[in-house]
C-alpha cells in the first residue's frame, strides 16, 4: 500500500458558514481564516488561534480545531491523510441559541473539505533506490527503472558487477523483485529506503479525484450550508 498524503500549492483563505434549521432548535457557526502550506509538505497541523476581541469563544475554537483534524484523517481532494499545513482562524461568528461545539466542528471539517481542496495536490513517497546485478544485466536493468517512472543517477561497474543508483516512487517498484531476479537470471538484488514526498503526475492525480469523488465516503459527506 502506498501511503499517499495531500497537500496545499498556495494559501487559501475562508469563510464557513455551518448552518442548520428544521424545526426547534438549529444548529450554526461561521468562522474566518487563512489555510497555508508549511515548508516540511508532511508536517503536522500548526493551528493558530488569531481571533480578537472574543468573536468566537474559546470552546468552540477548540471544536473548531476538532472538526479541521478530522477532515485532516479524512482526506479532501482524494481522500488520503492531509500535512503539510498551517491553519489560522481570525474571527467569526455566533448565534445566542443555536451555536454548538458540534457546529463549530462542522464548520472546522467543512473549511478543509471546500476550501482546502481549491488549491490541494497529491504526493507520492519516492525511494532511493541501489540495485547491483552482472554487467551483461546493465542495459535492461537501466531500463527497467525508466520503465517503472524511476531517474537513474549513476551506474559503477567494477570487477563485472554493476550498481545502479537510482530514485522512483514507491507505486512504482511493485512486482521489480520479480522482474529483477527476470532480467538478471536470478542474481540481482535491490535495496531502497524512503527518500522524499513528491507530487504525483498530473494525470495520476485526475485519476485519483475521479475515482474519490465516486466513492461513498466522499458523497455522504454533505456540505457546510443547508442547500
Amino acid at each position: 500500500t502506498v501511503n499517499y498524503r495531500e497537500t496545499l500549492t498556495k494559501p487559501v483563505d475562508f469563510t464557513v458558514q455551518y448552518k442548520r434549521q428544521s424545526g426547534g432548535r438549529g444548529q450554526y457557526a461561521l468562522a474566518e481564516g487563512r489555510i497555508e502550506p508549511l515548508p516540511d509538505t508532511v508536517a503536522d497541523l500548526e493551528y493558530v488561534n488569531a481571533v480578537t476581541g472574543g468573536s468566537i469563544p474559546q470552546n468552540y475554537i477548540k471544536s473548531l480545531r476538532k472538526g479541521v483534524q478530522e477532515a485532516l484523517l479524512e482526506g479532501a481532494l482524494t481522500g488520503h491523510v492531509i500535512a503539510g499545513i498551517k491553519f489560522t482562524v481570525t474571527g467569526g461568528k455566533t448565534h445566542q441559541v443555536d451555536s454548538s461545539d458540534w457546529a463549530f466542528s462542522r464548520a472546522g471539517y467543512f473549511a478543509i473539505k471546500e476550501f482546502f481542496v481549491k488549491e490541494a495536490m497529491v504526493m507520492e513517497p519516492w525511494m532511493e533506490i541501489e540495485i547491483t546485478a552482472p554487467d551483461g544485466s546493465s542495459g535492461a536493468v537501466l531500463q527497467s527503472m525508466t520503465k517503472r517512472r524511476g531517474i537513474v543517477k549513476s551506474l559503477d561497474i567494477k570487477e563485472g558487477i554493476c550498481t545502479v543508483y537510482a530514485r522512483a516512487p514507491l507505486q512504482g517498484m511493485f512486482g521489480y523483485t520479480t522482474e529483477l531476479r527476470s532480467i538478471t537470471q536470478g542474481t540481482g538484488l535491490f535495496t531502497m529506503e524512503f527518500s522524499a514526498y513528491e507530487a504525483v503526475e498530473e494525470d495520476d492525480q485526475a485519476q485519483m479525484i475521479a475515482q474519490y469523488r465516486e466513492s461513498k465516503a466522499y458523497k455522504n459527506q454533505g456540505t457546510s450550508e443547508n442547500v
